[in-house]
């Protein structure tokens, strides 16, 4: 029998001590494996230990967050008492059982495995005399009854106290709510993988039980372009994202759904994990145009709560993405400023979709063809705008002076359409100089 145990220090299953008894055990997200957890973080079958002989292995099956060993990632190694693994959220020690002399004597305090008390606490009653064996063995025979009735005392306090606490909380319906509040832990993971001969795309969003979110980005065409951004989000947040995950039908819909590829040669992958509580499930899109409505209300209720925490609107997409979607604002913008008498607001979007062009190319390299005219475009479009309101308040402030108050709101009202941004300075003004303007005409 192996005598290797793996304690958990951290993670979904933390305080649990699992032997090693078969040559080959799995680790993972899988049901399926030996040791299963239910962490978005773990491949579905992540690692695996085998004995061989008196030595322990740990090998990695190519898991997606890679499996480490004294942090460092390995492919297949032996283990020794004390190594520290990491697998998703779980951090895992490598420890040995006692030996057989031990395991086989009678149990005493002196005894008990240190983990019993922690790690860093030494018990010591104070009743042991070095002097003859005569006198441990009549102490021993005193102190195990006095320990018993003690424990025993204890826990017979303990149950009234959790009793008596129980029913108060019952009464004042505090318990159900520190219930409720546990069983809302969330976990999600999710991966989007868009794949072609020219280009793989990849977005992976984690959220951590203890409120970490993780989103990282990989983008071979764009440059081979990497990126990774987290943020530890509020309590609160994540009880609303919470009820939003329980209300979406998520949980209802059937574990894969298998289509077509739109296009030959290429690949399009929608993985969703979530777990509230003890309620976990996953969902897996493969080449789907026609998503689920659950999975579709579900995903773009995490892809906008990752867009609004940490403002990665647009670098989810890929590079080819992110230069249509340029492509697309900037010929809008062409088209608003070519039209720009035709409207007054029209310069002000005009610039507001230049700007939008250049906020989808901020992490594209190279830049398309267009950038520098667009940069050109935008510049005169703001120049041109500038001198436009200069003329308007100057047209406005000279009837204002006149008390020509017709004309003074005409041209007032000129600049409120030339500029409909109302958290601009320039609007706010020319708004107030209007109300005043428009009570004096009243009173005439």
């Amino acid at each position: 029998m192996s005598n290797y145990i793996l304690v958990f220090e951290a993670g979904l299953r933390a305080g649990a001590q699992i032997p090693i008894a078969a040559k080959n055990t799995t680790l993972g997200r899988s049901s399926d494996c030996d040791i299963p957890i239910a962490d978005p973080a773990l491949s579905r079958v992540h690692c695996s230990f085998e004995l061989k002989g008196a030595e322990l292995w740990i090998k990695d099956h190519q898991s997606a967050n890679e499996t480490l060993v004294n942090d460092l990632a390995i492919t297949e190694t032996k283990l020794n008492p004390g190594d520290i693994i990491t697998a998703g959220d779980s951090i895992i020690r490598v420890t040995v059982a006692a030996s057989d002399s031990l395991a086989s004597a009678e149990p005493s305090l002196s005894t008990l495995p240190q983990s019993a008390f922690g790690s860093d606490v030494v018990i010591d009653l104070g009743f042991d005399t070095p002097d003859t064996d005569t006198a441990k063995l009549h102490q021993k025979n005193i102190v195990r009854p006095i320990l018993w009735g003690f424990t025993a005392l204890l826990i017979f306090f303990s149950c009234l106290w959790v009793i008596f606490t129980m029913d108060s909380d019952k009464k004042s319906g505090k318990n159900q709510t520190v219930v409720a509040e546990k069983d809302a832990s969330i976990l999600i993971y999710y991966e989007k993988i868009d794949a072609s001969p020219s280009n793989i795309f990849r977005f992976e969003l984690s959220l951590a039980s203890d409120g970490l979110l993780v989103v990282k980005i990989d983008d071979l065409a764009g440059g081979n372009r990497h990126i990774r951004k987290e943020k530890k989000i509020d309590n609160e947040i994540l009880s609303s994202l919470s009820r939003n995950v329980m209300q979406s039908g998520f949980f209802t819909l059937d574990k894969e759904y298998t289509g077509l590829p739109s296009t030959p040669n290429t690949l399009s992958e929608h993985y969703l994990v979530t777990a509230i509580g003890k309620k976990f499930h996953s969902c897996r899109l493969l080449n789907r145009t026609d998503e689920p409505a659950a999975f579709k209300t579900l995903r773009e209720k995490i892809e906008t709560f990752s867009k609004n925490e940490l403002g990665i609107w647009a670098i989810q997409f890929s590079t080819e993405k992110l230069t249509e979607l340029a492509q697309n604002a900037y010929d809008v913008a062409r088209k608003q400023y070519a039209e720009r008498d035709v409207k007054l607001g029209n310069r002000h979007e005009a610039i507001r979709n230049y700007q939008e062009s250049l906020f989808y190319l901020d992490t594209v390299n190279p830049k398309p063809i267009f950038y520098d005219q667009l940069l050109q475009e935008m510049e005169a479009a703001k120049i041109d705008l500038k001198q436009q309101l200069q003329e308007q308040n100057f047209r406005a402030d000279r009837a204002i002076n006149l008390a020509d108050w017709p004309t003074a709101a005409r041209e007032l009202k000129i600049i409120c359409e030339l500029l409909p941004n109302r958290a601009d300075e320039v609007h706010k003004t020319a708004a107030r100089k209007l109300l005043d303007v428009e009570t004096r005409i009243k009173k005439r």
